[in-house]
């Protein structure tokens, strides 16, 4: 009898790793630890990922940015009428900069989306609509999605 009930909790707890395996492979680019999965789950956000900027959708992206591997996090159907932040993250073309009329920007807080992983971010420059932040070849970019964005 202890046999069959630890065989039975076995296959349970396999099926509920599957399950949980399946969902975390399931999830998009850029979505990563627990609290952004779930956000993601939940509806409260909506990420996607592109090889080129060029590929996002119109407004997704300011016009001036260049670059690959990009991840965008908009506000998913379940984050209800607040209007929320659009935050994108991306590899910069080489040679690509932030535009002469972006001004430095102080005590400006990078969007929550449940989770993620970004680095600490410093040297906030406003660039119209987005905040954006330069490190190496890496750009940060948030602004909110009221902004037209």
């Amino acid at each position: 009898m202890n046999k069959v009930l630890l065989g039975v909790a076995g296959a349970v707890l396999a099926i509920g790793a599957a399950v949980v395996g399946g969902v975390v492979v399931a999830m998009p680019v850029g979505v990563s630890g627990p609290g952004a999965v779930l956000a993601e789950l939940q509806g409260h956000t909506d990420t996607d990922s592109f090889a080129d900027a060029g590929d996002a959708p119109d407004g997704w992206l300011p016009g001036w940015v260049s670059g690959s591997d990009v991840v965008v996090v908009r506000p998913g159907e379940a984050a209800g009428d607040d209007s929320g932040a659009i935050r994108a993250d991306l590899v910069l073309d080489p040679g690509t900069e932030l535009p002469a009329d972006c001004t430095p920007a102080d005590s400006i807080s990078m969007p929550w989306d449940g989770g993620g992983s970004w680095p600490e971010l410093t040297d906030q420059q406003r660039c119209g609509d987005w905040v954006a932040v330069q490190l190496g070849d890496h750009l940060y970019l948030w602004g909110e999605t009221s902004a037209g964005v």
